[in-house]
């Protein structure tokens, strides 16, 4: 099975400072002679065919690569078969009209072609037939007759064990080096569900691959396409395996006897079957994958890269002497983000209206869908106020503050609104928390961030973020109703969230620094010195994977009988990354550009229908000039004008 470890995937062009040799099949805009030696004036067509097969070898120091394009007989357009291209050998024994192949007399062209995707030019072998390790004759037949003379071809597929051979036809790739170390190899492929084999030739049995990148289809919650990690690419697998065993266990736990014991082992290892066949696929379904592929070497021996029955584009490629894959990939902490709108779709098997990313709503708080004229965002979270604490609220996935032992680095960031609300109802109400478990607070682990402005951490060490360690001496409050408006460590500046429009907050985490932003502007800002105790955030970070219980609104923070927070949450991001100011503006310009003048009152419109061709208005309905910036209308059309 495939090692589950966190990488980020980087450009080839990005090189890590222990790479030792480098090759790219495109640089600078121009293609590498290799390839040009298949391509330019040829248009395309191999012009050093032998045997039916284009040999193209790729040099970059202690490392070569060689790609072999080879196709496979093409069908007789008249008579469905190959019969003009293959001469016949002995018959198969034990087999019904299927002849060994003694020759191919004729191939397809072989050349290289160019994919574009996720803005990442993807150079690979076309036409050149799968990589099969026997091919066989058979002879057609129509209306139960044999067709004399008529024949197509059929094949052998490479297994794992290596008990079947090597590849004698179609594309593969073989990667040598003087030198131990660790590939990383730049790949197309156009069926991710085709199994893809890094093999060493030697004794020709698959080992463990390494594969990061992108899976067509799977996007963000904005609709992006998604750079997964290699514990990712392995995730999109597990969903999809264990997804119906998963749906019988929480079906289980939510209505315990459901399924017997033995119903889940019968189902667990069909899934188990079923997740060794798929150790080997790097993508999801009958998608395109795009991305790298790292693996292991020794000095001297021949390593060959193919799928099993399809082909596999080549971009380029890392060699790392001395290094090993999981060194390579482990060393590198993965630029986690999660993201979330909240919008929701019907479980096939329940029924229930339950969302993308696995957030859940416990109580009464609910998941809104609408397409409201005038709304902000059609998809939401809204929390209520209950009779008492921890009843409401969204749980997050556990997982979503388990990404920062490395970086040291977390930002926290989402919209939120209070309308319908006083302030006096939500005072002392939580935006964020997260503990170990339910019902435990004001115990080690903890996170808590209030609405009015202060914040907590209690994770292997402490901080109560102190007017003593806040910028400027004091800690502002933003609720009129808070006890801190008589403390001469505070200071009460406002209600932030009473004119009960969208507002966004955002929290910045490293080990000497917590930053609280509202709106894009930092309104409470602490500096420690991450030692001394009452001064440590780090326990965040190292701690960060027994937070587990991750709530949105409730009052998890304290064990009073408060409230629970009766907001609304939208545009959840979660980062194990530092986000600057401009970054977080920038975000609040991606979710909502209109921000700027929806915070400051002027009208918002959703079209100015003006008569004059070519003339800009502001969203006021205000004339205004080509210097004029932000956000306007021309020609009846909504623009960013920059």
């Amino acid at each position: 099975m495939k090692k589950t470890i966190t990488l980020i995937a980087l450009a080839i062009s990005a090189i890590s400072a222990n790479a030792q040799d480098v090759y790219n099949a495109i640089a600078d805009g121009k293609l590498a002679p290799e390839f040009a030696a298949v391509s330019g004036e040829s248009g395309g067509v191999a012009n050093n065919t032998t045997d039916g097969k284009s040999i193209v070898v790729m040099k970059a120091g202690k490392a070569t690569v060689t790609g072999v394009g080879g196709t496979t007989p093409a069908n007789d357009p008249d008579i469905g078969g190959a019969a003009q291209q293959i001469t016949i050998g002995a018959p198969v024994e034990g087999l019904e009209n299927t002849y060994y192949i003694q020759s191919v007399n004729a191939w397809n062209d072989v050349s290289w072609g160019m994919k574009n995707q996720g803005d990442i030019d993807f150079w690979y072998v076309t036409g050149t037939g799968n990589p099969y390790v026997e091919m066989y004759a058979v002879q057609n037949s129509k209306d139960g007759e044999l067709i004399e003379g008529s024949y197509k071809a059929d094949y052998v597929y490479y297994e794992p064990d290596g008990s079947k051979g090597m590849p004698i036809t179609g594309l593969y790739y073989k990667f040598t080096a003087t030198e131990k170390g660790a590939f990383k190899v730049k790949v197309w492929a156009n069926k991710g569900n085709r199994k893809t084999f890094v093999v060493n030739a030697k004794d020709m049995k698959a080992q463990p691959l390494y594969a990061s990148g992108y899976i067509n289809g799977v996007n963000d919650a904005d609709g992006k396409k998604k750079l997964l990690t290699v514990e990712q690419v392995d995730s999109v697998h597990h969903v999809y395996i264990y997804d119906a065993y998963d749906k019988m266990v929480k079906a289980n736990e939510e209505n315990p006897g459901t399924y017997t014991e033995e119903e889940l082992a019968a189902k667990k290892a069909e899934c188990d079957a079923m997740a060794v066949e798929r150790q080997y696929v790097i993508g999801n379904g009958n998608q395109n994958f795009w991305g790298w592929l790292t693996f292991d070497i020794e000095a001297g021996e021949e390593y060959w890269v193919f799928q099993h029955s399809s082909q596999i584009g080549f971009g380029g490629f890392e060699f790392h002497e001395g290094k090993t894959a999981e060194e390579l990939i482990s060393g590198i902490e993965a630029a986690y983000v999660y993201t979330t709108n909240f919008s929701t779709y019907e479980d096939d098997v329940t029924g229930e209206r339950v969302t993308w990313k696995g957030e859940k709503a416990v109580g009464d708080g609910q998941f809104v869908s609408t397409e409201e004229e005038g709304a902000v965002f059609g998809d939401y979270y809204q929390n209520v106020i209950g009779n008492g604490p921890r009843q409401n609220y969204c749980l997050l996935p556990e997982d979503v503050l388990a990404h920062s032992q490395k970086t040291h680095e977390l930002t926290i960031a989402f919209w939120v609104s209070a309308e319908g609300f006083t302030p006096d109802q939500y005072t002392y109400a939580p935006l964020f928390t997260a503990y170990a478990q339910k019902n435990t607070p004001n115990t080690w682990p903890m996170l808590a961030m209030q609405s009015r402005g202060p914040i907590q951490v209690n994770c292997s060490g402490w901080c109560d973020f102190t007017g003593a360690q806040a910028v400027g001496g004091k800690v502002n409050i933003y609720n009129s109703n808070a006890w801190e408006a008589g403390d001469a460590a505070f200071n009460l500046v406002g209600n932030w969230l009473e004119d009960q429009k969208w507002h966004y907050f955002t929290a910045v985490f490293t080990d000497t620094n917590a930053s609280i932003y509202m709106d894009g502007e930092v309104k409470n800002e602490w500096n420690v010195d991450g030692v001394t105790e009452g001064q440590i955030i780090s326990g965040l970070f190292d701690h960060g994977e027994d937070l587990k219980y991750v709530c949105l609104g409730g009052n998890q923070a304290w064990d009073w009988n408060d409230l629970d927070s009766p907001f609304r949450f939208a545009r959840l991001m979660i980062k194990n990354s530092k986000m600057t100011q401009g970054e977080i503006k920038a975000q609040m310009t991606a979710d909502f550009p209109e921000w700027e003048n929806y915070f400051t009152g002027v009208e918002m419109v959703k079209v100015y229908n003006n008569t004059s061709n070519g003339a800009i208005y502001n969203l006021a309905g205000q004339r205004v000039n080509e210097s004029y910036k932000g956000i306007v209308i021309k020609d009846g059309k909504k623009m960013i004008n920059k």
